[in-house]
């Protein structure tokens, strides 16, 4: 008996893959528990579809992601934070921080997430980095004194 799967299962199968089963068996544990449907023309035509629709829209967030490194690659963000005499900051420079700033500057959205940094503790110059899956882009990010 052929079944779509509905979810990831460990050792089984990964998502909407069509797998071949005994009938008892997959009764009893794949279609009785909600973890998969029948594999029938209808169904393996909507799982078609759905996996044309996910590829689509993965591509267009990764095209978004390729412009949004084209605006913001390569610049200087100002973000301002209070600072000591030293140059120490009250408080760290975190990713929240740099997407509000990003955003102000660029008026691009940005994942937080999709930032490779730590938190920034002084003033001054600061590499980060941006990363979506294999793609990634440098930005520059300048704290300074908000006194």
């Amino acid at each position: 008996m052929k079944i779509i799967l509905l979810t990831d299962i460990p050792k089984i199968g990964n998502k909407y893959d069509v797998k071949d089963f005994k009938e008892g068996y997959a009764q009893n544990v794949f279609l009785s528990k909600g973890l998969a449907v029948l594999a029938t023309t209808a169904e393996l035509a909507k799982i078609e579809d759905i996996k044309r629709k996910r590829e689509q829209k993965k591509k267009e967030e990764m095209q978004s992601f390729m412009d949004l490194i084209a605006t913001v690659g390569g610049k200087s963000v100002t973000v301002k934070a209070k600072a000591n005499e030293k140059g120490h900051l009250f408080k760290a420079v975190g990713p929240h921080d740099v997407v509000k700033a990003i955003k102000e500057m660029a008026g691009v959205e940005i994942e937080e997430n999709s930032l490779v940094m730590d938190h920034i503790k002084t003033l001054g110059s600061h590499k980060i980095v941006i990363k979506k899956g294999d793609k990634k882009g440098e930005c520059e990010i300048i704290v300074e004194s908000s006194k």
